[in-house]
């Protein structure tokens, strides 16, 4: 009896490859041969490349939210540090890799967002996810004084997450964490009490 291919190393695999490489770069078949698996295994879990992108998307999104969660959910923090210490370690995590992928939902979002009506919506959809996590903590830091209440949670999430990935794009242009490193000590400057 011959292997079953396993859905999970499929995605897997395909994550690693469209977030260092994208998606325009990565074929089917490039997929295929990482994976070593036929087309038609490939096919049986995937209608198409689209397809595949918004699993992955789904998958990375939702392993994000409780990574995101592990940091912003930390009790032992105050609300603005648990912030801090989130977005600290991307840029660490950033610089460790070399700034050669960064985040799946920014590199998608940005290379096939407006091209393609399904990956954007999957896209935007799990940001969206993010965003509230994050503007729970938000709200907490704000009821708890050291965050400024004078833009609603929701704004001052959405700023600090979409601000993060503008500072992603000028990484991986320059391959410094500079522009991180400034957008970090401004916006906490800015939000801070």
């Amino acid at each position: 009896m011959g292997y079953k291919h396993n859905i999970e190393d499929i995605l897997d695999i395909g994550t690693e490859l469209i977030r260092t490489n994208g998606y325009h770069n990565v074929g089917i078949n490039q997929i295929l041969k990482a994976c070593a698996i036929p087309k038609g295994s490939f096919y049986n879990f995937f209608e198409t490349k689209e397809h595949f992108a918004c699993e992955i998307l789904n998958r990375y999104g939702e392993r994000s939210k409780k990574m995101i969660e592990g940091f912003l959910l930390d009790k032992t923090l105050t609300p603005l540090n648990r912030l801090k210490s989130f977005y600290a370690m991307i840029i660490d995590v950033s610089e460790e890799d070399n700034y050669a992928g960064g985040c799946l939902l920014n590199t998608l979002s940005n290379e096939v967002g407006r091209l393609n009506d399904e990956i954007a919506e999957t896209a935007n959809t799990n940001f969206l996810v993010w965003i509230e996590v994050i503007a729970n903590c938000v709200l907490e830091g704000q009821q708890q004084g050291e965050i400024i209440d004078s833009f609603p949670p929701e704004y001052i999430a959405e700023y600090l997450h979409a601000g993060s990935y503008g500072a992603f794009s000028r990484m991986k242009v320059t391959r410094s964490r500079t522009y991180l490193d400034n957008w970090y000590e401004m916006t906490f400057n800015f939000i801070s009490k």
